[in-house]
């Protein structure tokens, strides 16, 4: 059930980023999803939450609101250009995020040196 989630919740991501592709549209209820997915993944690993991950899911929730009120207020510039900073740096600790997490599912192996130095 969980790889279920983290593909949906993967899939949603992919179509957030595509706003050029997709549409504003397609954007807004890709985040909505996002971040209601965001939250069931947080229900999902509570007991590994800590400091860090808690800062992430704040700036995606950051993020968020910032899209939504760039709606709202579309004469001020600056709302938007804090939300496309925001979504930068959110797709960068998200990358981290999964990056480690692919980590501890496939681990590296160890470069071991095949010669034989048995001299």
């Amino acid at each position: 059930m969980k790889k279920v989630w983290n593909l949906l919740l993967l899939i949603s991501f992919v179509l957030t980023l595509f706003v050029p592709l997709t549409g504003i549209h397609v954007h807004k209820l890709a985040s909505l999803l996002f971040l209601l997915l965001c939250l069931v993944h947080t229900g999902l690993h509570w007991k590994k939450m800590d400091g860090r991950r808690a800062v992430v899911l704040e700036l995606i929730f950051a993020s968020f609101l910032t899209g939504l009120f760039g709606l709202i207020f579309e004469e001020t510039p600056i709302v938007l250009s804090l939300h496309k900073v925001m979504s930068i740096a959110v797709v960068f600790f998200l990358a981290i995020h999964i990056f480690v997490f692919v980590s501890q599912i496939f681990p590296r192996r160890k470069k071991t040196n095949h010669l034989n130095h048995s001299d």
